[in-house]
């Protein structure tokens, strides 16, 4: 999958060879989740920042519109020890690989052209993106979204969710221009998501018989782990709350300017937001 992503970035980067000048940057930084294994909208929990990287290319309208296309790699993860749910002990991971095409508006610049622009800007678009999540469970790490805990797949259940959906992108940040060659920037955004299931948890009410005798022991454990007899212990249950899924992403870019006026030779060239 992953291969795939950088595939259409790279067919859509050559759909823009001919409109150069354009820039190539690379992005460092950290992503969260937030979800049904968090106590509150937008619950963020900064020991649970990971790693997040990413490679771009720009190009520059005007000095107030730029666009971009990007591919992310990034890791998200979750538990129930967030809700003091300990007990429960649902738990998630997930590595996600984004492709974005998202639009950039620049608010205003501050500087020399010749010398550093400080700029501000905004960003919106639209991404796809591949999950894939998973759970500890014996010392093992295994693949829900095959399983069905929420009983996807039996009757009367949703369909298996899809790994590969689409997302709004959007967020903004600061860049600092040099020259109008090199940038410098800092950024922090949101993905709008499509699916409750980014950590397989959603509101949906579920029957223990139902998974276990449809969808195996396996299921069922991992469901709901506090059912040990289902005879006497209460079966029908949601596994998660209100809150909807999101990930987030935010770092520090590096871009460079190349193509026909690099440098300050060709023609005036504009300066371009950080990643």
């Amino acid at each position: 999958m992953k291969k795939s992503f950088l595939s259409i970035l790279l067919l859509l980067g050559g759909l823009w060879s001919a409109a150069q000048p354009l820039e190539l940057g690379l992005m460092g930084g950290v992503s969260l989740y937030s979800g049904d294994l968090a106590p509150k909208e937008f619950g963020l929990y900064f020991d649970q920042l990971n790693p997040a990287f990413g490679i771009f290319m720009r190009k520059n309208f005007n000095n107030t519109f730029s666009a971009r296309i990007g591919a992310s790699l990034a890791k998200v993860e979750g538990s129930d020890a967030n809700i003091g749910f300990e007990h429960r002990g649902i738990n998630f991971r997930s590595q996600i690989f984004e492709v974005a095409l998202t639009g950039e508006l620049n608010l205003f610049r501050l500087g020399s052209p010749k010398r550093t622009q400080v700029v501000p800007y905004a960003f919106a678009g639209v991404g796809i993106y591949h999950f894939n999540p998973e759970t500890l469970f014996d010392d093992n790490w295994i693949e829900l979204q095959p399983l069905g805990t929420e009983g996807q797949g039996l009757p009367g259940y949703d369909d298996p969710y899809s790994l590969t959906q689409v997302c709004l992108p959007f967020g903004g940040g600061l860049k600092f221009v040099f020259k109008e060659v090199w940038t410098l920037g800092f950024e922090f955004g949101g993905r709008k998501l499509f699916t409750d299931h980014l950590d397989d948890v959603s509101g949906a009410e579920v029957n223990y018989v139902d998974i276990l005798t449809g969808n195996g022991t396996l299921a069922a454990q991992l469901s709901n782990p506090l059912i040990t007899n289902p005879e006497e212990d209460e079966i029908i249950y949601t596994r998660g709350g209100e809150f909807q899924d999101w990930y987030f992403m935010g770092g520090v870019t590096v871009s460079f300017k190349f193509g026909d006026g690099g440098g300050g030779r060709g023609g005036r060239q504009l300066g371009c937001p950080g990643f």
